[in-house]
């Protein structure tokens, strides 16, 4: 069941068309590869302050862009840092800063519009012909907590990702909802993202 999911979330892109026919009725439009976020070393509770270590990797074939454009901006992804709750009316997360990141490979990318999630792009390998990232996040307050994709990315389908953590906050007909930037986002379901717990 996990593989045909990864495969319906991939399908869009392998039938989309990277890069229009020339004219102007076909204007070129850059697609990034999908990138699938592995956490490294999973488990259902974290000390406070310990790292969680998140990788991925996309082949750079998979990659086309528009002539002058800026491959940062078209890779550029982030991750929100939820915490769960029931204390707030219609949503059930909160986007949360208490954090530490460790940019091991890949970097921070920087936007001119307001975000309150922890932005990346990914680094080009040319030992690998690919494009990857690994950072590390360690937050620093107890409680239940998810990681949920930013823009494009998802987490492994077929990696343990704890959602039975989920349940006592699972009010809103299973999304996840929460507030960023003075707008309110809301992520379906709980395959793509990663649940955990910060211990006391």
């Amino acid at each position: 069941m996990k593989k045909n999911l990864k495969f319906l979330l991939l399908a869009p892109l392998l039938m989309a068309i990277l890069c229009g026919e020339e004219g102007d009725d076909f204007p070129c439009a850059s697609v990034a590869p999908e990138f699938f976020l592995e956490v490294e070393n999973i488990s259902e509770s974290y000390d406070i302050d310990e790292t969680i270590w998140i990788e991925s990797e996309a082949t750079s074939v998979l990659l086309n862009g528009c002539p002058g454009e800026d491959v940062r901006e078209v890779l550029g992804d982030g991750i929100f840092v939820l915490k769960l709750t029931n204390q707030l009316e219609n949503l059930n997360a909160v986007v949360v800063q208490n954090y530490n990141v460790i940019y091991e490979f890949g970097s921070e990318y920087n936007t001119n519009f307001c975000f309150e999630y922890i932005s990346y792009v990914p680094e080009y390998s040319e030992n690998e012909l690919a494009y990857k990232f690994r950072l590390g996040i360690s937050i620093n307050q107890p409680g239940d907590y998810c990681f949920v994709n930013a823009r494009d990315s998802y987490f492994n389908l077929e990696q343990e990702n704890n959602s039975e953590i989920f349940a006592p906050y699972d009010v809103l007909n299973n999304t996840i909802k929460f507030n960023s930037c003075a707008e309110t986002f809301t992520r379906n379901g709980t395959q793509t993202h990663y649940f955990f717990r910060v211990n006391p």
